[in-house]
């Protein structure tokens, strides 16, 4: 049987490598994108080419790296988007790397974690605030910064040479009098009308110029504005912008000067570790080294140092149009330079140089930069190895306590939550590799109305297990129909017992076990006694810490349960009678007795309610003695 089932794969995979190489032979000739997706259409890679039919034949020859063979085992199926320009493919790549962020591509590690800096132009006030990610709002966004100490930092700068609102908008509007930031010369008070907005927006203005690095120009205009203060005998306007010229020549003297001439650009330089690589930007602006950034590129090994490039700059560069310099540097690398400067063009709105130089002080930048991307990997590269190091030893160790034959690295956990039996809900909680997997997060609304945490417990693993075997069933794929390596429930014997049961009935081989609060003993089907495992063990830690956050996602939806049903009142269960009629009922009479107790006129007498909707309203109230419980629920009075 197993050798039947064997053989019928193999067909199916000749047969979709057939179909494959028949779509590659008919492929466009001209520009464009190619997708390769595999089973249940997940989109595997993502590239571009000159030629859609050359470049996609390329795939069914012998020299291709380990992970393009990789990539092409699992591929079931290929598309094709044509262009009019190798630019637009490259911009199309880009753009759909981003959106499915596919497992074989170069993918700049997703930063919208990282904090950006917004100037609210659009605003009539602006500020200067830290956001997470960029809007089409009319403001102006620098960044992104991968280090929180540099937008500290830069705030502070900021701070110390240009007076700016820093209060919230709520603050603002009902402000009456300066605060103390305008007493300390760091706010001009326009809240207090203190200041004209054209002064105001001239100072934000510089602000702009500052974040864009063109320093010069902000000395200039506080110099121009000091002198036309001077002339007009306003000494002390005129003194506060010394203080300001003399901040920024202080804060621009312990910037590395690099040459004077030197346009503004950006300098890359990369360094591969195993599978990804890191990328280092050297931000130099008016012949000044301002700064540096860096990425953690995923995907890249077997990857040419062009291609590394090439899908750095496109995607980087494509959201920060604001910020593309005149130039780039670029290690000489055999890059497509001409694409990348018309994206560069496209994107920025102004002609962008990208250079490879082979000699000069341009060669020594671009090595600057590759030196500080190998110490990006000597700074970042131990932290996640040690945890992953750690999470490794953590699964070994429990695979050992536990005699499993595999690796967990996939551990659900499960906990229920109710309050005497009611709004009872469960948790599915996964730790992938050691680390939460948030996606694959899962809560139930338990059906059981009764207090038996046994009966919960177990409706919570047979749904998810009964649904994850109908759907491979059905030939589908996704969350539910991947299967842990082991599964761990908040409890002891009764919920390992009831656990087994239901791997047992649905005929599924996944190891379970119990971690009880009290002694965090491990319980395990068919021991006598728990394990014990030492206070500072990895393994203990980690189901320690996948029980509770099993515990804590089950707690948080069994709140949001009870307060939904909390805010229900006798009013939601009046047939006709909408959302917004009950709000006004409320409001007007104030509670659900007042209503019960008013006459059908006075109730007519709110906008949209008549006669027969009064008449409603009244008669389910009267039924459920206007506090939302039938009469016969009542308490009855002794005669």
């Amino acid at each position: 049987m197993i050798d039947e089932l064997r053989t019928e794969r193999m067909v199916v995979r000749d047969s979709s490598r057939d179909d494959l190489r028949r779509k590659a032979l008919e492929a466009p000739e001209g520009p464009g994108v190619y997708v390769f997706k595999g089973e249940g259409g997940e989109v595997l890679y993502v590239g571009k080419a000159r030629s859609l039919r050359n470049r996609v034949r390329s795939y069914f020859g012998q020299d291709l790296s380990p992970k393009t063979r990789t990539m092409m085992e699992r591929a079931t199926d290929v598309e094709f988007i044509t262009t009019g320009s190798e630019t637009e493919a490259l911009i199309l790549e880009s753009n759909l790397v981003k959106k499915h962020k596919p497992r074989y591509n170069i993918r700049l590690k997703d930063d919208k974690h990282y904090p950006y800096l917004r100037v609210g132009l659009a605003d009539e006030w602006p500020g200067v605030t830290i956001a997470r990610r960029t809007k089409k709002d009319g403001a102006r966004y620098f960044g992104p910064f991968t280090r929180a100490g540099a937008v500290r930092e830069t705030l502070k700068l900021l701070r110390k040479i240009f007076p700016y609102r820093t209060c919230k908008d709520t603050t603002f509007k009902t402000q009456a009098r300066p605060c103390l930031e305008y007493h300390v010369g760091r706010c001009p008070a326009p809240c207090a009308g203190l200041c004209s907005r054209e002064a105001y927006m001239e100072t934000i203005e510089e602000v702009v110029r500052f974040l864009e690095g063109k320093h010069r120009e902000v000395r200039e205009s506080l110099e121009r504005r000091m002198r036309a203060r001077a002339e007009s005998l306003d000494f002390e306007g005129a003194a506060k912008l010394r203080d300001q010229i003399r901040a920024l020549d202080q804060i621009m003297s312990a910037k590395k000067a690099i040459r004077a001439d030197m346009k503004d650009g950006d300098v890359l330089g990369f360094h591969p570790y195993g599978d990804d690589g890191y990328m280092a930007v050297l931000v130099i602006r008016e012949g000044r080294l301002l700064g540096r950034e860096g990425f953690k590129l995923t995907g890249t090994r077997d990857e040419p140092l062009s291609e590394v490039l090439a899908a750095f700059v496109a995607q980087y560069y494509s959201s920060r149009a604001a910020a593309v310099p005149e130039e780039i540097l670029i290690p000489d690398a055999g890059a497509d330079t001409a694409s990348l400067e018309d994206l560069l063009q496209q994107v920025s709105g102004h002609v962008v140089k990208v250079l490879a130089p082979k000699r000069g002080f341009k060669k020594d930048l671009v090595s600057m930069a590759m030196d500080n991307a190998r110490v990006l990997v000597s700074e970042l590269v131990p932290l996640d190895e040690r945890k992953k190091a750690e999470n490794e030893k953590a699964m070994e160790d429990l695979a050992r306590e536990l005699s499993l034959s595999v690796l967990p690295r996939r551990i659900e956990g499960y906990d229920v939550s109710n309050t005497g039996g009611k709004d009872a809900s469960a948790s599915l909680v996964v730790l992938q590799d050691g680390k939460p997997d948030k996606s694959s997060y899962r809560r139930f609304k338990i059906s059981l109305d009764e207090p038996d945490d046994y009966a919960m417990m177990e409706e919570a693993l047979r749904r998810r297990f009964s649904r994850g075997l109908e759907e491979r069933r059905k030939g589908k794929s996704g969350k539910f129909t991947v299967f842990p390596d082991l599964v761990l429930v908040d409890g002891g014997k009764g919920q390992v017992s009831v656990a087994s049961k239901v791997m047992r009935e649905l005929g599924l081989d996944i190891p379970v076990v119990g971690l009880a609060k009290k002694n965090e003993e491990i319980y395990i089907p068919g021991r006598e006694d728990p394990l014990i495992l030492p206070r500072d063990s990895g393994a203990l830690f980690l189901v320690m810490r996948l029980r509770n956050e099993a515990h804590r996602f089950a707690v948080s939806y069994h709140r949001k349960l009870r307060s939904k049903k909390a805010r229900r009142s006798a009013l939601d269960d009046v047939p006709g009678l909408g959302e917004e009629r009950k709000k006004a009922l409320l409001a007007h009479f104030g509670s659900v007795e007042s209503i019960a107790r008013a006459s059908p006129e006075e109730i007519q007498k709110l906008p949209g309610i008549g006669p027969v909707l009064a008449a409603k309203i009244l008669e389910s109230l009267s039924a459920k003695g206007a506090t939302g419980h039938p009469k016969e629920d009542q308490p009855t009075s002794k005669s």
